[in-house]
């Protein structure tokens, strides 16, 4: 905890000698155009003004959107400058261009014409919607194209290079199937950093997660929690403007996480997450060309549809635990499936949990745990945990249902558990790790939250009709080698990078595999 206070304050020293320091952000994806269905591959750079990386913003928000919403967003943690994601595409896009929109918080201080942006196109060939935005030319009509073609036979190595002499240096490499080329667009530079508002703090170290509160009332502290995610909890910070803000470091990926708030008479009041976005609509889009069959489109977009089934069902609800739900071991643990099971956790303690004891203090009922050590019980309430999150009602839990508990961790000494103080720890985990049946009050708002993506291993679909075949995110050189893809088929090498000015640069050639 005294490592967190320490990080909290130079947070807030960096914070106010940073937030003037523009940047600004260039992102590559693993292709332009995608199926419903498809997950988007993107890689985020931060550089200054100068073209060199700037490691400032610790955080870079990704948004796909039409004219008339945000479809699609992620967050991406940067290390160095550098990182990227994986967007899954809804399936229930409508055909038509869409424009890719990356920026950090601190960017926002310099205004949205300054954010990187890019046209993406979706096809969803399934859907037909009076929306769509689609005009499909035949595959021979497509454009004669200069890019001679490289042969190769399955899985051979394939080797790429830039010039020994090239000041440029690759940042992306990704292989597409080449069946459904589409019109070129470009779009004008960002412009140029001018005068900072100010207004937004940049993620010098962690993601910046906001909340308000839902109803009047004043509220006089806030927290949140991640369940099952070793016991973290982030105290809320209040704000000029009513909201609250806490600061997550080392915090990557969805996770169940529970928001709470209270008055100054302990009494639950509404909060809920505020969006972080920018949320940045472009007033129009060009009208998208493709060159494809629609045998083609109808197969592909099926193994989409096939791709993002298989997603959904992978996602289980169980959070895998470990042992040691801090950083350190339990002083005792037990896995109640090793046990003989019973109806509440009271019965459970009592019959062959050692060392905790129940006790009223000014009539409010707590549990202390035994230290062994010192040979006696703690004169300080233990904290009481259900899948990380605090338990105040030592009643609630003692009528929880055991059945549900799959294990009980104790832990003796003191803790200090954001602003609460304790002797001992009494964590329960149950079986899922999401706080089942356990009944929450008004001011608690349970969700999973999306979290910066912390650069994603690049997973090859198993339908075989995906587009992608391969990428990779984080190049760094000038020459590469591979293997050519097992199927034959035509495909499409992209390179992607910058120049010594930090200027974005494209190839793209041809590889047949036969």
């Amino acid at each position: 905890m005294t490592k967190y206070l320490l990080s909290l304050i130079l947070w807030a020293c960096l914070c106010a000698g940073t937030a003037a320091q523009p940047e600004q952000a260039i992102a590559f994806t693993d292709k332009d155009c995608y199926l419903a269905g498809e997950r988007l591959q993107v890689s985020v750079r931060t550089l200054a003004p100068d073209a060199q990386a700037m490691d400032l913003s610790r955080v870079a928000y990704v948004e796909l959107s039409d004219t008339a919403r945000l479809c699609a967003q992620t967050m991406v943690a940067l290390d160095e400058g550098m990182g990227w994601a994986s967007l899954p595409l809804p399936a229930t896009l409508h055909s038509g261009n869409y424009m890719l929109t990356v920026y950090t918080r601190n960017m926002r201080n310099y205004g949205a014409q300054c954010f990187f942006r890019k046209v993406v196109s979706v096809i969803n060939p399934l859907r037909l919607s009076e929306r769509d935005d689609l005009l499909i030319l035949p595959p021979d009509e497509l454009p004669a194209t200069p890019t001679a073609a490289a042969r190769y036979t399955p899985g051979k190595t394939v080797r790429v290079s830039l010039p020994a002499d090239s000041a440029m240096t690759v940042q992306t490499l990704s292989v597409v199937r080449w069946d459904i080329p589409t019109a070129d667009y470009t779009l004008p530079a960002p412009a140029s950093p001018t005068a900072s508002t100010g207004q937004f703090l940049p993620e010098v170290e962690g993601h910046l997660v906001t909340t308000r509160p839902t109803e009047d009332g004043k509220i006089a502290s806030t927290r949140l929690v991640l369940i099952g995610k070793g016991a973290s909890l982030f105290d809320g910070q209040a704000q000029e403007d009513g909201s609250w803000l806490y600061f997550t470091n080392q915090v990557y990926g969805a996770l169940p996480t529970l928001l709470n708030a209270y008055d100054p008479d302990g009494q639950p009041v509404g909060i809920q997450f505020q969006a972080p976005y920018a949320q940045i609509v472009p007033p129009s889009l060009p009208a998208l060309q493709v060159w494809a069959s629609e045998d083609v489109l109808r197969s592909r977009s099926l193994g989409a549809q096939y791709e993002n089934m298989l997603s959904l069902q992978t996602q289980g609800d169980t959070i895998l635990h470990s042992a040691n739900f801090f950083s350190f071991a339990p002083e005792r643990y037990y896995d109640l499936d090793e046990y003989t099971r019973f109806n509440t956790v009271k019965e459970a303690l009592s019959e062959f949990v050692r060392g905790v004891r129940r006790r009223k203090v000014n009539g409010v009922p707590q549990l202390y745990t035994y230290n062994s050590e010192e040979d006696s019980y703690a004169s300080w309430p233990s904290l009481v945990l259900l899948d990380g999150m605090p338990v105040h009602d030592v009643d609630e839990i003692l009528a929880y249902d055991a059945r549900l508990i799959k294990y009980i961790q104790v832990y003796s000494g003191s803790y200090t558990f954001g602003s609460t103080i304790c002797q001992g720890v009494l964590s329960f985990i149950s079986h899922r790790g999401r706080l089942s049946n356990f009944k929450l009050d008004k001011g608690s708002h349970l969700v999973t939250y999306n979290f910066p993506q912390n650069r994603p291993a690049f997973v090859l679909p198993e339908s075989g009709q995906t587009s992608t075949v391969l990428w990779d995110p984080s190049v760094g050189t000038r020459q590469l080698d591979f293997p050519a893809p097992m199927e034959q088929g035509t495909y499409q090498v992209i390179l992607q990078g910058l120049d010594a000015k930090g200027k974005p640069f494209r190839s793209a050639s041809k590889l047949i595999v036969e």
